[in-house]
């Protein structure tokens, strides 16, 4: 009789009301958040990561879904096994109107988030904690894969010039510039897109050769027209030395690899001299891309590599061709179209796992641009060609690879990649401490095998971006300038 009395004093309580207890959200916690399967939204949408942020009450997707991608009728699966209901209101902007999912009792119905954040109101199973999520379904407003070159800020060349090539050298790009009335200016600078220039007046040889300047690690090397080779330590005064190079292949290491042709044909020589040979006679001889320097488990020594170009006989090739520390030979076995003065340089291309969503960076070599010849006569081009496997077998780049349509075709341009720290927005600690990432695992997974992502965010990482350097356009004239380009999606803030 007691313990009825009290009960029935409890229930007689009119003070009995709904309350949230600040800081215990066991009762209203949330331990998962997944997106329901449906292809015809998006491959794999049940594997996009979300994360749970249980101090401020956020559920997110911190890596953007592809753009273009229709929220409009999502299907979301909650884990909140302490809970009485899990409710999601949303607004449209057509109507203004909410509308309330319950999805304890209706688990299937559809969620609108095209509109803005969704809210998730989680009540406890005793019905005396109840609490507020906001719900973002993030979508990248701009294709996440595209190579985008921003012609809008070109940074012009300090000079007017009729010609010009770029080199790396002790970790800066040095540019030389012929001017309109035969002499040079060579001119640096730490920060490319920046448009500070420093110039100078450099002592060159006449006849100077401008197409043969290259860089190894320790000098700086130019031709004149009868091939007589000349070095730089500062790329301002220059000496003669008793070399000659009719071909100027670029830089491995601290030695210069070229060609000087002879009675009986073309030989392959080196600067400081080693060991000649006589070169295959299908290597290009002319109008050969920029040495692009890579090493691989499977040889001892660093390659170089170059695509494209003319041979003795004058043959277009689109073959690449490497140097192994003694010889040249062809390692292509499927090449690009056949040209000369293609642009060839190493990079990044994302790679998306078909079944996590999870992004990796797949080393790739590029290689555009290029003039060729055909019955109506010199033609530029500005095609992409992408390499996965170190040269050996190339392919055209995907459409989100190419220049867009206005982009000037252009040839005998120079590609330098350089990485520029990027920063986000700054987040407090508090900000992100108690976040919860939660991979949903496969029906029957193990739990112990069920992948972890870290919590704190990256604030700042590396990204490639690509320098093109002049080039000469369809019409015969320099491309004044520098122009910047990056695929999008190494510009956003890293996950983990």
């Amino acid at each position: 009789m007691l313990i009825a009395c009290i009960t029935a004093g409890c229930n007689d309580d009119d003070t009995s009301e709904m309350v949230t207890i600040e800081g215990d959200y066991y009762n209203c916690g949330i331990t998962s958040f997944s997106l329901s399967k449906n292809d015809s939204v998006l491959r794999a949408l049940d594997s996009v990561f979300f994360s749970i942020d249980m101090i401020n009450a956020e559920i997110y997707n911190a890596d953007s879904l592809p753009k273009g991608t229709d929220i409009r009728k999502i299907v979301v699966n909650v884990g909140a096994s302490a809970a009485k209901s899990v409710e999601l209101s949303y607004k449209t902007l057509a109507t203004k109107r909410d509308t309330t999912v319950n999805l304890t009792e209706n688990p299937g119905d559809s969620v609108n988030f095209s509109d803005g954040p969704v809210k998730m109101t989680v009540t406890s199973y005793n019905g005396q904690a109840k609490r507020e999520y906001t719900v973002r379904i993030n979508v990248h407003t701009v294709v996440s894969d595209t190579l985008y070159w921003d012609e809008l800020k070109r940074v012009s060349f300090p000079e007017e010039a009729k010609a010009q090539k770029t080199v790396m050298y002790a970790d800066m790009p040095y540019t030389l510039l012929e001017l309109p009335d035969g002499s040079f200016k060579l001119c640096t600078t730490d920060s490319p897109e920046s448009g500070s220039w420093t110039t100078s007046t450099p002592s060159l040889p006449a006849g100077t050769d401008i197409n043969s300047f290259a860089a190894t690690t320790d000098a700086l090397y130019i031709t004149d027209s009868r091939g007589t080779l000349y070095t730089s330590a500062d790329g301002i005064t220059w000496t003669a030395t008793q070399s000659i190079m009719n071909c100027v292949f670029g830089g491995y290491g601290n030695t210069l690899l070229g060609a000087r042709k002879d009675s009986d044909g073309w030989k392959q020589v080196t600067y400081p001299a080693s060991a000649e040979r006589d070169l295959p006679a299908s290597c290009p001889v002319k109008g050969t891309s920029q040495l692009v320097i890579y090493e691989t488990k499977w040889s001892e020594s660093p390659m170089a590599i170059m695509i494209g170009g003319q041979d003795g006989a004058g043959r277009y090739t689109g073959e690449a061709w490497a140097y192994d520390g003694t010889k040249w030979d062809r390692i292509s076995t499927t090449g690009i179209d056949e040209r000369a003065g293609v642009t060839l340089f190493p990079y990044f291309t994302p790679r998306i796992a078909a079944n996590s969503w999870r992004v990796t960076n797949q080393s790739a070599l590029l290689a555009m641009g290029g003039y060729y010849e055909n019955e109506s006569g010199k033609v530029t081009a500005k095609h992409v060609y992408i390499s996965y496997d170190f040269g050996i077998t190339w392919k055209e780049a995907d459409t989100y690879l190419q220049f867009p349509k206005g982009y000037p075709a252009f040839s005998m341009a120079q590609a330098h990649v350089i990485d520029y720290t990027m920063s986000a927005r700054s987040f407090t600690e508090s900000r992100w401490t108690g976040i919860t990432p939660v991979r949903i695992p496969a029906w029957g997974t193990p739990l112990s095998h069920i992948a972890s992502r870290v919590s704190k965010p990256v604030t700042s990482w590396e990204c490639p971006y690509i320098f093109l350097y002049g080039g000469i356009g369809a019409d015969g004239n320099l491309i004044p300038g520098v122009t910047r380009g990056v695929i999008n999606r190494f510009t956003f803030q890293p996950i983990y």
